[in-house]
Parts: C-alpha cells; sequence; structure tokens
C-alpha cells in the first residue's frame, strides 16, 4: 500500500471525527453563551445559576 493511500484512508476517518469533536465543542460553548444570556436577562451575576441549581439538585433526587 502506498503512503498516499494510506494518508487518505486515514484522512476519511480522521475527518469525520474531527467534525464530530468540533460540534461537540461548538455545542458546550454554545449553552455556556445561553446560560451567560439567562443570567444576564435576569440580572444574575456571572456563576450565580451554579447556587441555584445546587439548591434544586436535592428535589432532583428525591422521589
Amino acid at each position: 500500500m502506498s503512503v498516499e493511500r494510506a494518508n487518505d484512508q486515514i484522512e476519511r476517518v480522521a475527518g469525520p471525527a474531527r467534525a464530530a469533536v468540533g460540534n461537540m465543542t461548538q455545542d458546550e460553548r454554545s449553552q455556556a453563551d445561553q446560560v451567560a444570556q439567562r443570567d444576564e436577562i435576569r440580572g444574575n451575576k456571572p456563576g450565580e445559576h451554579v447556587q441555584e441549581d445546587a439548591r434544586d439538585v436535592s428535589d432532583d433526587f428525591t422521589s
């Protein structure tokens, strides 16, 4: 197998994997941006939502 052919096969596998990682990173960024916008709208300081979410955790685990 030639080096070029091996590189082509590697690129066929690596290309979609690289795209998937990029999408995950972009999703995390967009989620963080949404949380920041929500906090700004509510007038909260950055990170203040973490305290609110932590208080709600016990409700999630009780039945």
